[in-house]
């Protein structure tokens, strides 16, 4: 999936071109956040003081007609730990919202 490549890439620019101006996020990680530019702000934050993240995401299925969830497991700060995620599309293919459960 392309936003999992962008993210384990740290290309902000990248997911920048993926989100929907009104993308809602929320992690049980790094909390809440609403709108692509505060998304895009944590991300920044969150690459800068975690070099080393990176995800490996498996077993990919379709939430019926609105988007996808996958299993990840995260290595950060070198520990690893899992969870799941699902990111929801508009009707213009953008990511309209991120959930993740770690």
């Amino acid at each position: 999936m392309a936003y999992v490549e962008a993210s384990n890439a740290h290309d902000v620019d990248r997911i920048a071109t993926m989100l929907s101006p009104e993308a809602v996020y929320h992690s049980t990680g790094v909390g809440s956040h609403e709108g692509a530019a505060a998304i895009l702000s944590m991300n920044t934050e969150f690459f800068s003081a975690n070099p080393d993240v990176h995800w490996d995401a498996t077993n990919y299925r379709d939430i019926t007609g609105a988007g996808v969830e996958f299993d990840f497991v995260i290595t950060l700060q070198g520990e690893r730990g899992g969870g799941v995620e699902r990111v929801y599309f508009d009707a213009n293919g953008l990511i309209s919202r991120v959930e993740v459960e770690r």
